[in-house]
């Protein structure tokens, strides 16, 4: 076993179980192809890079993690879907008015990898964690780097606000990569055709959100809001019963607000008066369910 690997360790934890680690590394590896030494390599190092940044499932940080990633892939999955949602109904209606024009190179490239975001977050939703987690992330670092490419012309000041604008969706898309492994879901949708069934749904969802517009209803509330509750649907009443905490709860909701914001469809105003509005509901929720306990109690 390469001594670098032990070495990320704290020196407190390497003293204590180095030799087992290098053991079963040894064990692991016995007989092995590179690949598969790569991959245990990979997993020892993430491993020693949670321990170094208190990220583990034994600390209060990864335990934190794990209670707010459903709800980060919730916010990418519904980012995602609002912004092919926009885009989609914008040409929609230039095709019924007759004046659908070509969108072009970059728009259609950040639209693709929109979509990978969207399918990438539902299935690690559905518990396919690691491999839809990675092709969100991707999705949303290609996205966020091609608007920016296209836009690159505008004056330096602008540029620079919007490469600001656009990394916040890219850190709530990988916020997940936080959660301990031994503390993510379980899989919940088996078997390739439920998955391809799961993100067809997905994909029809946006594409009949993009085309259906209730009279009375604001375009914000029915582009953002009807993606939101169909992607805390897939996160499920465990990941609502796993919130037991005002800062859990907070931590929670915080990637729905920036990504609200981010949207720039939401004015700060709003931002201010929606955490306002949680500020002062997690007390009185606390309150009211745990009977002052300082637990936000599930039903």
């Amino acid at each position: 076993m390469n001594p670098v690997l032990l070495r990320l360790y704290p020196a407190g934890f390497r003293r204590a179980f180095g030799d087992e680690i290098a053991e079963s590394y040894r064990e692991a590896t016995e007989g092995a192809g590179r690949r598969a030494r790569l991959r245990e390599a990979a997993d020892i190092a993430a491993h020693a890079v949670r321990l170094r940044l208190g990220l583990g499932s034994a600390h209060p940080g990864g335990r934190l993690a794990a209670v707010t990633a459903p709800f980060a892939l919730a916010a990418t999955a519904t980012y995602a879907a609002f912004n092919l949602i926009v885009s989609a109904a914008d040409w929609y209606a230039m095709h019924t008015a007759g004046t659908a024009d070509d969108f072009g190179t970059f728009p259609t490239l950040t639209n693709g990898c929109h979509l990978l975001t969207l399918i990438g977050a539902v299935v690690a939703l559905a518990g396919r964690h690691l491999p839809g987690l990675l092709c969100a992330v991707a999705g949303a670092v290609g996205g966020s780097a091609t608007f920016l490419f296209w836009v690159w012309p505008l004056p330096p000041g602008t540029r620079w606000d919007l490469a600001g604008f656009l990394l916040t969706p890219v850190l709530v898309a990988a916020l997940p990569l936080a959660c301990p492994p031994d503390l993510r879901p379980a899989r919940r949708v088996r078997g390739l055709a439920g998955m391809l069934a799961l993100t067809a749904w997905a994909v029809l969802l946006v594409a009949a959100v993009a085309v259906i517009n209730p009279p009375g209803v604001g375009r914000f509330p029915w582009l953002f809001g009807v993606p939101m509750a169909a992607a805390l649907s897939l996160a499920g009443r465990r990941a609502f019963a796993a919130i037991r905490t005002t800062p859990q709860l907070a931590c929670s909701a915080a990637p729905f607000v920036l990504t609200m914001h981010f949207t720039g469809w939401v004015d700060s105003e709003e931002i201010l008066a929606l955490l306002g509005a949680l500020a002062v509901a997690a007390p009185a929720l606390r309150l009211w369910r745990g009977g002052g306990s300082g637990t936000v109690t599930p039903t």
